[in-house]
């Protein structure tokens, strides 16, 4: 033991706590001194081993216990492997014999709050050896922390017996059960992150070639080989000598970058957040103008170290134990298919030194190679891709015609064409094919929605657009009708190809495709469908998340400028998984509808039926069933009962009755029916698979001055993200709205008691009894924001459209998102003695948006240019005010 801990009064809590305080700091200063991140930890160890200890000892002589003969304390998991961070979890394995007295018992429980005390964040636990051996025959993690375990404190021949029977029970098993329970544990950690090293805020630990897929080696490593070294895959040669030079370097990086953010948050961080990657990258080099590019380039370091870890620990984790003599007989006797002397085993295609000669000045025959592995899904081995991309610097300058129909043929396939894609792009055949490919390459995306670099996320369409082939829903009808899915898939390689260059990536884009169509020898009606589809990529999203698509002006706008079935369909496409590929829970049902009903309207018009006789039949069929399903007035009725129901129909939007379903509906109007001259009712209701609440406001149209805005305002200051919002009014005046909202107050099923007081409170501000402003002035989320701090700044933007509807002016508001916003714009047109009749809330693919459609008081379009002026103006003020008031806080 150390002199420190020696001389430390340990039964004195601050004294503990300022000795770890001091270890930490003595952390940062050596990390700062940039000494290897691997010698930092196992110095870190060595003070925590000598804390321990000298605090377990305390505890056992404060309860009189004078020997360990029935105690062993192990170290486990990062903590066994002498690689603790600063503020990681400190995990101990604490066994008792079952004989042991309650002194000793007494004496752990005492150590185990002395660690608490300490601000150690313990991961412990108490058992006996028979509890060890069950736990961890039940529980993965659990087992996998023990194979790095290392004796702290106790008997030694307990501790020997206690491994022996892990290793004869849970780890060597020769039906390599362990194994397979690793693996698939890590598969869900690798699908709950994307399945991807090119992460734009990885989890240093967790994320696909992160610190876990290190572990999984040690893993698998010590069940097939007893030794947790990787160096041990090297011994039997499940890896080669590069690789474990590759592992190496990547555990040093990733120990290092996991010190750096501990010491710099000063608690447990693991992921490399926007935020944190542009301190890092300011801090390294105060020098840099372009900030942004700098840590761009400090990511691409990143993904450089991690992806052998992914691919290796991939590799290793799907191989099975080396074959025996049967299976090795059979292989040599009925050897595999080969191509050109590549012999196919095991679903891969292997590199032979004659196969390699084949290739060489050759780019036909290794397209060939790529032909082959999409067609029959299979995968090309490491060797054979390392292979290629040091060919690929010997090719020529343009790919040939038989080149370029090799890659159509590639593009036509089906099941292997992701994995072939992927191949493509790491040796360089993709980028040989498609130039621009190489600037989007590990490029990094700043904004909220994107989880994955440019270069995977337009890979993960590919893997997207495959799935449909197999979906039973109206998106994989309208792929499977795709005739020219070569053009659709090039379009989605195509579709950002333009993104980190200076403007508009989809103008960029366009261009590009005319380029690239020219090198690859396209036909010419290919080469313009794919600009096409590169050019619009935004503009189906945009249409169905943002305007009133349902306005017949506007569809066949849209309709006209598709132009054809197959036009659309594919643009439907390529839409749809363009949204999927952004990251993990961003395409919803509700833009899954949107887009196909769009989809739907468009299809119509451009398949010959005109846009009116659709909307005629739609239409119909919902007073039909509305007629069907609302009761009447049981007396006192003064008009003819379907009359009324076809006179509130006639009222109501268009977009309303298309977008509600028929039965809510004829619930909306019993409602109606029975609403009183000075009434507001709210109904609520929470959806648990969005996590949303709707709001359904009904208030009699003495209510209609500023109704909009005093709703919008009296949601937002209870603390609710407005996600849409329709607001309209039956033909008595009585107005009908849904406000669609997130409750930032829970986390979960959003409960009762508070959405009445939400609608309670909605109904106080459109009686008078409360007012919005007084609720944002008691309520912090006014006056503070959870804004990622690395999101660049957009100037705010408003747009003016007075063509696109029949009836009202429709005004853009492109800003950055905060609490109030709504509030703020739809208060400043109130102001102008506008009405809103309909908002569509939310973003679209890379901006937050808000659309407005308003009328002026007498229900008409805003024509005057001056007043547009007046009002575009207030609204950008507005907007800066706000923003300047949330960056004070």
């Amino acid at each position: 033991m150390s002199n420190a801990a020696t001389e430390l009064n340990v039964s004195d809590v601050s004294a503990r706590r300022a000795y770890l305080a001091e270890s930490r700091e003595e952390v940062r200063q050596r990390l700062a001194a940039e000494l290897p991140p691997s010698e930092i930890c196992e110095w870190f160890s060595d003070r925590l081993d000598e804390l321990l200890i000298a605090m377990l000892q305390c505890s056992l002589d404060r309860q009189g216990v004078s020997e360990s003969s029935n105690l062993i304390v192990a170290c486990v998991g990062g903590n066994g492997r002498r690689r603790p961070v600063p503020w990681s979890d400190v995990d101990l394995l604490i066994v008792m014999a079952s004989n042991a007295g309650e002194e000793l018992s007494d004496a752990l429980n005492s150590f185990v709050r002395d660690c608490w005390d300490t601000g150690m964040e313990l991961g412990h636990s108490i058992r006996t050896s028979a509890d060890v051996i069950r736990f961890a025959s039940d529980d993965i993690q659990f087992a996998t922390s023990l194979i790095d375990m290392r004796l702290l404190f106790g008997d030694r021949q307990m501790y020997g017996a206690l491994q022996e029977k892990l290793d004869r029970r849970i780890f060597q098993d020769r039906s390599e059960h362990f194994v397979a329970r690793c693996v698939a544990s890590r598969r869900e950690e690798w699908m709950a992150r994307g399945d991807s090293v090119n992460q734009l805020e990885p989890d240093l630990k967790k994320s696909p070639g992160g610190l876990r897929d290190l572990h999984l080696l040690r893993w698998i490593a010590y069940s097939r080989y007893g030794d947790a070294d990787p160096s041990t895959l090297l011994q039997y040669e499940a890896i080669r000598t590069r690789e474990l030079a590759s592992l190496q370097i990547a555990d040093e990086f990733l120990t290092g970058l996991r010190l750096d953010l501990h010491c710099r948050s000063g608690m447990k961080q693991d992921v490399l957040t926007r935020e944190l990657q542009l301190e890092m990258v300011k801090e390294k080099n105060s020098h840099v103008a372009d900030v942004r590019a700098a840590a761009s380039a400090s990511m691409q370091e990143y993904f450089k170290r991690t992806s052998p870890v992914a691919e290796i620990s991939r590799r290793i984790s799907e191989s099975t134990r080396t074959a025996g003599l049967l299976t090795r007989l059979r292989t040599v006797l009925m050897p595999g298919a080969s191509l050109k002397g590549l012999p196919v085993h095991n679903g891969a295609i292997n590199l032979t030194h004659t196969g390699l000669q084949t290739l060489r000045n050759n780019p036909s025959g290794v397209l060939d190679v790529f032909v082959h592995g999409a067609e029959r899904c299979l995968s090309l081995s490491s060797d054979l891709r390392l292979a290629i991309s040091r060919l690929v610097a010997t090719f020529p300058a343009e790919p040939s015609r038989t080149n370029c129909s090799q890659f159509r043929k590639i593009l036509r396939s089906g099941a292997g064409l992701p994995e072939m894609l992927r191949q493509m792009h790491e040796t360089g055949i993709l980028e040989w094919l498609l130039p621009p490919f190489a600037e989007i390459r590990c490029l990094m995306q700043f904004n909220h929605y994107h989880s994955y670099t440019v270069d995977e996320h337009t890979l993960k369409t590919i893997d997207e657009v495959i799935a449909l082939e197999n979906e039973d829903s109206q998106l994989g009808s309208a792929y499977r009708s795709v005739r020219h899915k070569a053009t659709l898939h090039l379009s989605l390689l195509m579709h950002d190809i333009g993104k980190g260059r200076e403007g508009d990536h989809s103008i960029i884009g366009e261009s590009l495709c005319h380029e690239i169509g020219t090198r690859l020898q396209m036909a010419e009606n290919k080469k313009q469908m794919m600009a096409f589809l590169v050019r619009q990529h935004l503009y189906m999203p945009d249409m169905a998340l943002r305007r009133d698509y349902t306005d017949a002006a506007l569809n066949g706008e849209f309709a006209r400028m598709v132009g054809s079935p197959e036009r659309l369909r594919m643009l439907y496409v390529l839409c749809a998984v363009d949204i999927k590929a952004v990251g993990p829970g961003v395409w919803t049902e509700w833009k899954a509808e949107l887009l196909a009903d769009l989809y739907n309207r468009t299809m119509q018009i451009v398949s010959g039926r005109p846009s009116n006789h659709v909307e005629r039949e739609w239409i119909q069929s919902i007073r039909d069933h509305v007629h069907e399903a609302v009761v009447p007035f049981e007396s006192g009725l003064t008009v003819e009962w379907p009359a009324w129901v076809d006179q509130q129909l006639d009222a109501l939007p268009v977009f309303y009755l298309m977008t509600e379903d028929p039965s809510q509906i004829a619930r909306d109007l019993d409602v109606i029916q029975h609403l009183g001259d000075a009434e507001v009712r709210v109904n609520c209701q929470y959806d648990v698979e969005s996590d949303t609440v709707t709001y359904r406001i009904f208030a009699a149209s003495c209510y209609e001055d500023g109704f909009f805005h005093k709703v919008a305002g009296m949601l937002s200051g209870l603390r609710n993200n407005i996600h849409t919002a329709v607001s309209c009014a039956a033909a008595d005046g009585t107005i009908v709205a849904r406000f669609v909202v997130t409750d930032n107050d829970f986390e979960g099923a959003v409960l009762q008691s508070r959405m009445d007081e939400v609608a309670v409170a909605v109904s106080d501000v459109l009686t008078g009894r409360r007012t919005a402003d007084s609720v944002f002035r008691t309520n912090s989320l006014f006056q503070s924001t959870n804004r990622d701090k690395a999101m660049v700044a957009i100037d705010p933007q408003v747009c003016v459209d007075n063509d696109c509807s029949d009836q009202y002016t429709v005004i853009d508001v492109f800003a950055m998102d905060a609490p109030g916003l709504l509030y703020t714009l739809s208060r400043t047109l109130y102001q102008h003695e506008l009405s809103v009749q309909l908002a569509r809330i939310g973003t679209s693919i890379d901006q937050v948006v808000d659309v407005f459609h308003v009328t002026d008081r007498k229900g008409s379009k805003v024509t005057d240019s001056d007043q547009l002026e007046r009002i575009i103006s207030d609204l950008l003020d507005g907007i800066r005010t706000l923003h300047d008031n949330d960056e004070s806080h």
